[in-house]
């Protein structure tokens, strides 16, 4: 599928410069990330990144020792942007993995679910900053006013970066696990570069190896 073709609004708000980093890619020692929108022969590279996900990292994220089913993979691979956006940071080379994900869900008419996951080696290193903030983007493109999202009191990462999103609408305990809903005000100030009578391109930075 040709997501780019498809939709401009992909093409706008993901063929950016990252600001927060001064990549070399001429430098040997750095390893590939490609920032995209997942389709659905992703399925596999995303089954295969939980496998490789640390007991902490599964029970962070899910709040249970439970992983997805391959049937709820591929629904999220195969949200259309009508109910939905994902996202997933890629590993390039000789053998491409997803080693980053999030997505969102429509719940109502401005709102939407949304969730993040990044494979433990790439953790702190900017990775899901980089996908949250493209999936904002695209979120207040299609008119989506709150992200709504339930996280682990002890996960204070996440809950970090979700109070940097945007203004905190509620904060609360309910279940076991803090209930935001999160104002989203405005597209995050990247330098867009979009060049539609080229090719879309996808977004590739570099980390350290």
């Amino acid at each position: 599928m040709d997501w780019f073709a498809m939709d401009p609004l992909l093409m706008r708000y993901l063929g950016q410069t990252a600001p927060w980093a001064n990549f070399d890619q001429a430098a040997a020692s750095r390893t590939a990330l490609i920032f995209r929108p997942v389709q659905a022969e992703d399925a596999d590279l995303i089954v295969a990144m939980h496998q490789r996900l640390s007991e902490e990292t599964v029970f962070r994220r899910y709040h249970s020792p439970r992983v997805p089913t391959r049937r709820e993979i591929d629904q999220i691979c195969q949200l259309s942007g009508e109910n939905g956006r994902t996202l997933a940071a890629t590993v390039s080379g000789k053998n491409t993995a997803v080693v980053g994900l999030a997505y969102y869900v429509v719940s109502a008419a401005n709102t939407a679910e949304m969730a993040l996951l990044v494979e433990d080696r790439y953790q702190g290193q900017g990775i899901g900053k980089r996908l949250l903030q493209q999936l904002v983007a695209l979120a207040v493109a299609q008119g989506i006013c709150y992200f709504d999202a339930f996280v682990l009191p002890t996960n204070k990462a996440m809950l970090h970066l979700l109070e940097q999103t945007g203004p905190m609408v509620y904060n609360r305990l309910g279940y076991g696990a803090r209930e935001l809903r999160i104002q989203l005000t405005a597209v995050p100030t990247f330098n867009l570069v979009w060049e539609p009578q080229k090719p879309a391109v996808e977004e590739a930075v570099y980390l350290a190896a």
